[in-house]
């Protein structure tokens, strides 16, 4: 056993939109040999527990998984890890380490509204609100898991059945954070970069090639130009966790499809 863990869940359920296993396999192609690379244990959760009403509540198992180990990641499955990225691991210390979420802040209002009104009695900080698709955390801090854990079970009727919007576990993972008086570490975009669609990081430097307009119109296009001219989407040059979120579920597949297609080789 190794000292620190990657730990995910990749699970097809007949409640989710779309089989995750369509995308997931890019994602965990790509954990996998990073996380032998830098002697990371890997756990990757498949099957759903009927104990949770949606899979994405397998997460909370990470509080019993990773219990033994000195560091701990928990990405989604739609998150593809550069192929030489450095160890995240190196300046995780005290507390819980994410990415501030300010991708869609009237979302955040209003999932922390609609989840606040229900269930906590005191205002969120918005300055320190994560995205919970990419957390690093040490030893001392896993329990935040035991503590979300506990209170889905407390709440577990209202949860299965919430119907105001606002996503499952993210919103509801900072309040426990902020309630507990967790130590939130906010670090760089490049360990988690949501919603790249918004801040252009599908796009590469077309203006180097002697275009005056992008010269593509969708993905399919743009990945072709990037291949035929030996570049990369910002994305790839520029982040460490690529995250495939924020945008509409449909598109996910084929950009990390393509995604493997141009990279894929550098994780052989």
């Amino acid at each position: 056993m190794n000292k620190n863990l990657i730990y995910m869940v990749a699970i097809d359920h007949e409640k989710s939109q779309h089989n995750h296993s369509m995308f997931s396999t890019y994602s965990t192609k790509s954990w996998e040999y990073w996380c032998k690379k830098n002697n990371t244990d890997l756990h990757i959760v498949r099957q759903h527990k009927d104990k949770y009403g949606f899979p994405i509540w397998n997460k909370l198992d990470v509080c019993e998984v990773g219990k033994s180990y000195d560091k701990i990641g928990i990405v989604d499955c739609d998150t593809m890890i550069h192929w030489d990225s450095k160890n995240p691991f190196d300046f995780v210390e005290k507390g819980i380490y994410g990415v501030r979420d300010i991708s869609n802040l009237n979302w955040v209002y209003q999932s922390a509204k609609n989840y606040g009104d229900e269930f906590f009695d005191f205002e969120l900080d918005f300055k320190k609100y994560v995205n919970a698709g990419v957390i690093f955390l040490d030893n001392n801090s896993l329990d935040v898991y035991s503590k979300l854990k506990d209170f889905y079970l407390s709440n577990k009727t209202k949860l299965d059945n919430w119907d105001k919007g606002g996503g499952k576990e993210q919103t509801l993972f900072n309040y426990i954070t902020q309630q507990n008086d967790y130590d939130v570490n906010l670090i760089s975009p490049i360990w988690n970069t949501i919603s790249m669609h918004k801040t252009e990081f599908f796009h590469f430097n077309w203006q180097s090639l002697g275009f005056v307009e992008p010269p593509y119109r969708n993905f399919v296009d743009l990945f072709n130009l990037c291949k035929n001219n030996n570049v990369n989407p910002f994305f790839i040059d520029y982040g460490n966790v690529w995250h495939f979120t924020g945008f509409p579920i449909e598109w996910r597949e084929e950009v990390m499809r393509l995604t493997w297609e141009l990279v894929g080789k550098n994780y052989e």
